[in-house]
């Protein structure tokens, strides 16, 4: 039976999970202060949210929440030694991709598993999760595929334009 001190992270727990349901686990021990703030900072842009949490309360927490209680059985074997948990809304893959990218000059920060739209993922998935593009990348994309064509046409457009006036002047040249 959790202290009342217990229940009272348990429930505070629960609240993040209920505002930001998707997470990532990451190992981060062994990092200094000024590592950690800048990290944090960075996760902080992405709309993430990073906490240090003692297992057995997360785990708790997870197994309360009825849209976590399957992914606290998955979890279970990643829970083990120290570990952050970086909560975010909708945008997992920019914080997956800031955790990446900051382990690879950091060996000291890996990630270890996640959760991800109603499904506990292992380490490989959130890894190829952060691979993709993040959702600005996205828009971009489209917003240049739906570009492209439109300037296309208008240079298409200009062209036919442009040659229909050289047509023009050569037959007035040629009256005259």
């Amino acid at each position: 039976m959790p202290s009342v001190e217990n229940k009272d992270k348990i429930e505070t727990i629960s609240a993040i999970l209920k505002e930001k349901p998707n997470f990532v686990v990451t190992t981060y021990s062994g990092l200094d202060v000024e590592k950690l703030t800048k990290l944090r900072g960075q996760i902080r842009q992405a709309n993430g949210t990073m906490k240090v949490l003692k297992n057995t309360l997360f785990h708790l927490a997870l197994s309360q929440s009825e849209a976590h209680k399957e992914a606290a059985e998955g979890l279970k074997d990643v829970l083990k030694g120290p570990c952050a948990v970086i909560f975010v809304t909708d945008d997992v893959p920019t914080v997956a991709k800031i955790v990446v990218n900051e382990g690879k000059t950091e060996d000291k920060l890996a990630l270890k598993g996640g959760y991800f739209e109603g499904r506990f993922l292992p380490k490989s998935e959130v890894q190829a999760i952060a691979d993709l593009p993040s959702r600005d990348e996205l828009l971009a994309i489209i917003g240049r595929g739906l570009n492209t064509p439109a300037t296309k046409i208008a240079t298409g457009i200009n062209q036919i334009m442009a040659a229909l006036a050289r047509g023009i002047k050569a037959v007035a040249e040629k009256n005259s």
